[in-house]
């Protein structure tokens, strides 16, 4: 056999003996609202576990962003979990299944890989314990929305902060005048 194939048949069989397994119904609700009961509230943010590769290339599937998910900052990372150990509780129901979001955002993959969380391989998070497990491109991604972290104003907030700005100065002149 030829290198290259004798690689993807070892991933494959590996994959079948850790149960990695994709059903048919794989990746059907892709860009779809997630669920919510696969959202964790935290922080003051929602958060979902999107998928178990990195969410941009390299990776071994990217994620599709939606519905205001965004990759999240360190900030908003920070401010929602003190640690791995607290991130993985969050998305492990008490019948130890996972609150996996993966058929909402990942473009390849249809499950969560909790075992990789709990290694800590966190795709870009600053609780990840080294840089090759925050950078992995097989590392889990999660999403946020809520915080935007500073995002473009919208067109009204604009035109309604030029209006305000416009009365100041008018009522400025008027008192000069």
């Amino acid at each position: 056999m030829k290198p290259a194939i004798k690689k993807l048949a070892a991933a494959s069989i590996a994959a079948l003996c850790m149960g990695v397994t994709a059903p048919a119904s794989a990746i059907t609700l892709l860009g779809e609202a997630p669920a919510s009961s696969v959202i964790v509230a935290a922080g003051g943010l929602e958060w979902v576990y999107a998928a178990p590769c990195a969410g941009e290339n390299p990776s071994c599937g990217v994620v599709q962003l939606h519905h205001g998910f965004q990759f999240a900052t360190d900030d908003q990372w920070n401010a929602s979990f003190a640690s791995i150990v607290e991130l993985v509780a969050a998305f492990t129901n008490a019948d130890l299944s996972v609150k996996c979001a993966a058929t909402y955002f990942s473009t390849e993959h249809d499950h969560c890989d909790i075992g990789d969380a709990e290694s800590g391989y966190v795709w870009h998070s600053p609780l990840a314990p080294t840089d090759d497990h925050r950078n992995n491109p097989a590392a889990e991604t999660f999403l946020v929305r809520g915080d935007d972290g500073g995002a473009v104003p919208e067109p009204e907030s604009l035109a309604l902060l030029g209006l305000g700005l416009a009365g100041l100065a008018s009522t400025r002149r008027r008192k000069t005048a």
